[in-house]
């Protein structure tokens, strides 16, 4: 099963979409990365510390990244986080961490689901739509591409039944 999760995604120099509220550093580069060519796994960071002492390679780091047998876990925050609906979205805070462009927009989250009131924490998940109208998201990322808040809410909300206009 898979359900559609809104989220805000950090933009970086390559325009490659980060996650907007955890910062990057100071796991190696393609540790938090959702991926343009496929499907981006959940890790958990629980326990890792905040000096790698010589920046581990990805694939290392991630091979030691196993506190509990399923991803996300029931009693931990990890996973790929996506809200609820587009109006959860618009009434979430800005991230203020980055200097980076912010983009929201929809993923397709799959694999195990935690669900919450107001959210998911999935598995898997890959970028499905992004407000762009300046373009810095990567043409790598084939997602449907959208100018303003209200056409991507027309074509991916299925809670069509309001029109806040997000922050």
């Amino acid at each position: 099963m898979s359900v559609i999760g809104w989220r805000q995604w950090a933009v970086d120099g390559a325009g490659r979409l980060r996650p907007a509220w955890t910062p990057w550093s100071p796991f190696p580069t393609d540790l938090l990365l959702w991926y343009p060519d496929g499907l981006t796994r959940a890790l958990c960071l629980r326990g890792v510390r905040d000096d790698f002492g010589g920046q581990p390679s990805s694939a290392s780091l991630a091979a030691s990244l196993t506190p509990h047998p399923r991803m996300p876990g029931e009693a931990c925050a990890c996973g790929l986080y996506g809200w609820l609906s587009a109006r959860e979205l618009a009434a979430a805070a800005t991230p203020r961490w980055t200097s980076r462009p912010i983009v929201v927009g929809a993923a397709r989250l799959g694999g195990r689901l935690v669900v919450s009131e107001r959210g998911y924490r999935a598995q898997l998940g890959y970028p499905v739509a992004v407000v762009d109208p300046d373009g810095v998201v990567s043409s790598a990322y084939s997602v449907a591409r959208y100018r303003t808040w209200d056409a991507l809410v027309t074509e991916w909300d299925q809670s069509a039944d309001w029109d806040q206009p997000v922050k």
